[in-house]
C-alpha cells in the first residue's frame, strides 16, 4: 500500500528530462512488491489473454529454471494487457516514482548509498551481478524502498503507463498526472542488469524514454491496483501487425517494428573516408562547469593547428593495415573466456558483412595507436579532440545546445544503435556535425585518444597544446564521444571525459579517429 499524499517528483540536479522538480499529489493505491514473473505471464498466455513475448537466449519465456524470473521480451501492450487480465493496471510514472523512492527525496530506492550489487541485479561490475541476465524476483531485499517494493533499481527496467512528451513536467496536473496523450514512446523505469551506469539508471528520478513496440532482455513491468484508472482502453490501432504477433525472435520482432515505423536500412552515400579536416591554430575554452569534478575547472587553452580525419577510422580502412601485417585483425567478439551473446557478437564489426564503412570497434588504445602510427598520423589529444568536438563558441554538444537524439547521433533509443543494434556506418548523421564539420563526434563509438587520465588534470593542465603523458600507474586512458549503446544526455557533451582501462579487449562500444600535425 502507498498513502495518499504529496511527494516531490522529478530532479533539478539530474538530466533535462527530469527538469522541473514539482510536487504532486496522489490518491491511494497498491503496487505489487515483485516485478510480474514469468510463471505469472503464463498463467495469461494459458488463459487466451495475454501474447507470448519474444523469446531467444537472452529471454526468460519457456525457460523452466527461470519460472521466478521477472517477464522480459515484452512490450509495452504485452504489459498492458496483462495487468488489465489481472483486474490491475500499469502505474503511471508519478506513480511509480513515489513507491519507489518514497517522500523523503532520497537518490535511490534504498536510500543514498552508491548502487552496488547488494541492493539490486544491475550491469557493475559485470553483467546481472556476475550472471549475465536477470535474477529471481526479490533476490536483493537491502535494495528495498520504502513502502517495501523489491527491484526497483536493478533487475528489468519496467513500463509505466505514461507516454513521453518533453514537456509534460513543466504542465504536469497537480493530482493523479499521467500523460495520456499519443507520442512515439513511452516511459521505462527502475534500471536493469544490462545497463553500464547504475549511478545515473538507478536513480528514482530517472526517465527512460523507449518505443512500445520493442521486445527486449531488460525490460519487464510490475502493476498497481487503486480506486481510479487512468488509462482505461488500449488503442490497439498504434499496435503490431500479424507477423510481428506470431514471430518469436525478440531480435527479429524489433526488426519488423523498426521497418513497420518507415525504417528502411542504412542509406547509401558516397564519402571519402580518408578525408581529413583543419582545425586552425587559436584559442579556446576547454571543460564545464556543469559536469563533472574532472571536466573543471573551465580554462583556455591556446592549440596550434592540425588535422583529424573527418569521421571514425572504418573497417575497411582498418582492414589495410592488417593486410600489410602492420595491425593485428580485430576482434570479432567471440569470446570463450566469457559472456559471448548471440546479438553482442555481431556488435564487434570486424568480420561483419557489410560492415565495411562502419567504424572500427572492439579495438583497445595500443591497437588505435598503431593504426595511427602506420597512417602515418597520430591519436588525437584530448584537448585537440575537443576543440574539434565544440568549436570556439562553448557550445555543449557539436551540434549545438539541443538535447541529443537519433536525428543527430547514434545512440541507444529505442534499443541500442537508434534500436538497430550496431553502429552505423560513419557519416550518416548530418545533423550532428561539429562546427568545423567533423562527424559522428558524438555517439556511433567512444574514441581514444593520447592522454592518459588523470580526475585533477585540469588544474595543472598547461595553456598551450596540453597532453597527459603521465600514466601513474593507472594504466587508464581518455575516451571521448559516448556511442551507441549510451542512453544518458549527460554521456554526449563534447567536454565529457572517460577513463578506460587502456588495454581493454572486445568493447563493441570502442573506436577512435587519427590526427595529424
Amino acid at each position: 500500500r502507498v498513502p495518499d499524499g504529496t511527494f516531490v517528483m522529478g530532479s533539478d540536479s539530474g538530466e533535462d528530462r527530469e527538469l522541473p522538480s514539482h510536487t504532486v499529489f496522489l490518491d491511494e493505491f497498491y503496487a505489487d512488491k515483485h516485478e510480474v514473473t514469468a510463471r505469472e505471464y503464463a498463467s495469461c498466455v494459458a488463459a487466451g489473454a495475454c501474447l507470448e513475448p519474444g523469446q531467444g537466449e537472452l529471454c526468460n519465456w519457456g525457460k523452466s529454471e527461470r519460472e521466478d524470473h521477472p517477464i522480459n521480451c515484452v512490450s509495452w501492450y504485452d504489459a498492458f494487457r496483462y495487468c488489465s487480465w489481472r483486474g490491475k493496471r500499469l502505474p503511471t510514472e508519478a506513480e511509480w516514482e513515489k513507491a519507489a523512492g518514497g517522500t523523503d527525496g532520497r537518490i535511490y530506492p534504498w536510500g543514498n548509498s552508491a548502487p552496488n550489487c547488494d541492493v539490486g541485479v544491475l550491469m557493475w561490475p559485470s553483467l546481472g551481478c556476475g550472471r549475465a541476465g536477470t535474477w529471481p524476483v526479490g533476490s536483493k531485499p537491502e535494495g528495498a524502498s520504502p513502502y517495501g517494493l523489491l527491484d526497483t533499481g536493478g533487475n528489468v527496467w519496467e513500463w509505466v503507463a505514461d507516454w513521453y512528451g518533453d514537456a509534460f513536467y513543466a504542465a504536469s496536473p497537480f493530482r493523479n498526472p499521467v500523460n495520456s496523450d499519443p507520442g512515439e514512446y513511452k516511459i521505462l523505469r527502475g534500471d536493469s542488469w544490462y545497463y553500464a551506469l547504475p549511478q545515473v539508471a538507478s536513480r528514482v528520478t530517472n526517465r527512460y524514454r523507449f518505443k512500445p513496440l520493442r521486445w527486449y532482455p531488460y525490460v519487464g513491468f510490475r502493476c498497481v491496483r487503486s480506486n481510479h484508472d487512468p488509462l482505461t482502453t488500449l488503442d490497439v490501432s498504434l499496435e503490431i501487425d500479424q507477423e510481428m504477433r506470431t514471430v518469436p525472435d525478440w531480435i527479429e520482432k524489433n526488426r519488423l517494428a523498426l521497418a513497420a515505423e518507415g525504417d528502411s536500412g542504412f542509406v547509401e552515400m558516397s564519402r571519402d573516408t580518408e578525408e581529413m579536416v583543419r582545425i586552425p591554430h587559436g584559442e579556446f575554452v576547454m571543460g564545464s562547469e556543469r559536469a563533472d569534478s574532472d571536466e573543471r575547472p573551465v580554462h583556455a587553452v591556446y592549440l596550434k593547428a592540425f588535422s583529424i580525419d573527418k569521421y571514425e577510422v572504418t573497417v575497411g580502412q582498418y582492414e589495410k593495415c592488417v593486410e600489410v601485417g602492420a595491425c593485428e585483425a580485430g576482434y570479432d567478439g567471440q569470446n570463450p573466456g566469457g559472456h559471448s551473446f548471440r546479438i553482442e557478437r555481431t556488435f564487434c564489426n570486424w568480420g561483419q558483412p557489410g560492415r565495411e564503412d562502419h567504424p572500427i570497434n572492439c579495438v583497445n588504445w595500443y591497437e588505435a595507436d598503431q593504426y595511427c602510427l602506420w597512417a602515418g598520423k597520430r591519436l588525437p589529444t584530448e584537448a585537440e579532440w575537443e576543440k574539434a568536438a565544440r568549436g570556439i563558441d562553448g557550445r555543449t554538444y557539436p551540434w549545438g545546445e539541443e538535447d541529443p537524439d537519433c536525428r543527430r547521433i547514434v545512440m541507444d533509443d529505442g534499443g541500442d544503435g537508434c534500436g538497430r543494434e550496431s553502429t552505423w556506418p560513419v557519416g550518416l548523421k548530418s545533423a550532428g556535425t561539429s562546427p568545423y564539420g567533423v562527424m559522428d563526434m558524438s555517439g556511433n563509438v567512444w574514441e581514444w585518444v593520447q592522454d592518459w587520465y588523470d580526475r585533477g588534470f585540469y588544474s595543472r593542465s598547461p595553456d598551450v597544446n596540453p597532453v597527459n603523458l603521465e600514466p601513474n600507474g593507472q594504466e587508464l586512458k581518455v575516451l571521448r564521444s559516448g556511442s551507441m549503446a549510451d542512453q544518458a544526455a549527460k554521456i554526449y557533451p563534447a567536454s565529457n571525459r572517460q577513463a578506460y582501462f587502456s588495454g581493454t579487449q572486445g568493447d563493441y562500444t570502442v573506436g577512435f579517429r587519427c590526427a595529424r600535425d
